[in-house]
């Protein structure tokens, strides 16, 4: 056996396989509805501002992702992201009705947004733990890296879908999808045989839990430091993603084919920084990868704000996504590889 046989074992763990696979519906559907949504939000509304709204929806039950994960490690993982799913299923269904119906409305897609969002703040604590539960400590890494990579795959074609739909058959097309592919990830998750980690302590009550939590953080430099980053990401580098179709509507003056391909080349550079990292990242790499990831993601934003050009725009969206991609990547991988498996879920 030679040192790189980790990712092979990978590849044939079961379990994995198929947490990997759900990932691959909902990152697929994550980026599709966020252009979805943002293009439509836009026509209702003719308003940025309220485009924006959607998107804060969405983003906004991630501040409550400390009390799911509290709520994760009461509860069966596997149910939690079954139950997530039919969610998304059964928003996205309501969202197709009343779009044939021709009965959409703003507040729809909003409380659509939220509804999504709530499944989305869960990812970390439920499915993201999972995958450390069910591989080695030290694939943990390579595993997050590997789905990583896909996500950022699915990212190319999301967005392309997404903007195909919308300049021929409609929005209805890319909800219908959703429907489909988190139906999908149902089956797939059903068939998962898993069983909650045991443990030799009791489980403490939500307060308590929350409170070790935090002071369990507090202890690791590591652990703040990449908090930190990420709580200036998510309040200055994430809120950009709602004005980029509105900018490439109203400044770029580009279809919606082409705000499609825009996101999706986006989408291209964090395939191509996933895949490095997948392939070449040990566990030393990781806090430099996400800090050179974090200030290039960064970077890239400033440049987005001030380019008129499409073509430039192209290419600062795909070292932006690259940077992205380091951020993504090792912000779950470092917290999963510095915690015990009993803290995972609130440290996520």
């Amino acid at each position: 056996m030679t040192s790189s046989d980790p990712q092979p074992k990978l590849l044939r763990n079961g379990q994995f396989l198929r947490l990997w696979s759900v990932g691959w519906m909902t990152g697929t559907m994550m980026w599709l509805e966020m252009l979805v949504v943002a293009l439509l939000a836009l026509e209702l509304t003719d308003s940025p501002f309220l485009v924006s709204v959607t998107f804060f929806l969405r983003f906004l039950p991630m501040i409550f992702g400390f009390g799911i994960g509290v709520i994760a490690e009461q509860l069966n993982r596997k149910y939690l992201m079954i139950g997530g799913l039919v969610v998304q299923a059964t928003t996205s269904a309501a969202l197709v009705a009343l779009i044939i119906s021709d009965k959409l409305e703003y507040w729809h897609l909003a409380l659509g947004s939220f509804f999504i969002g709530a499944v989305m703040a869960s990812e970390f604590p439920v499915r993201r733990t999972m995958i450390g539960e069910v591989v080695s400590r030290m694939n943990v890494g390579r595993a997050v890296s590997l789905e990583q990579t896909t996500n950022s795959l699915f990212r190319i074609i999301g967005p392309f879908v997404g903007g195909v739909f919308l300049a021929t058959i409609g929005a209805q097309g890319g909800f219908l999808l959703g429907v489909v592919l988190y139906s999908i990830g149902v089956l797939i998750a059903i068939s998962m045989k898993y069983n909650r980690p045991t443990s030799t302590e009791a489980l403490a009550g939500p307060k308590i839990q929350i409170t070790e939590g935090i002071q369990y953080i507090r202890k690791s430099q590591v652990m703040i430091g990449t908090l930190g980053v990420t709580l200036v990401l998510n309040v200055f580098g994430f809120s950009y993603l709602s004005q980029q179709p509105v900018v490439a509507k109203q400044v770029l003056q580009v279809s919606d084919v082409l705000i499609g391909i825009l996101q999706s080349v986006e989408g291209a550079g964090a395939f191509f920084g996933a895949a490095l990292i997948a392939i070449f990242a040990k566990p030393r790499h990781y806090t430099r990868i996400y800090m050179w990831g974090s200030l290039l993601f960064m970077v890239a934003i400033v440049l987005f704000s001030q380019s008129t050009t499409y073509w430039i725009t192209l290419i600062i969206l795909f070292f932006g996504g690259a940077g992205m991609s380091g951020f993504a990547t090792m912000q779950s991988a470092i917290m999963i590889y510095v915690s015990s498996p009993q803290m995972r879920g609130r440290v996520l």
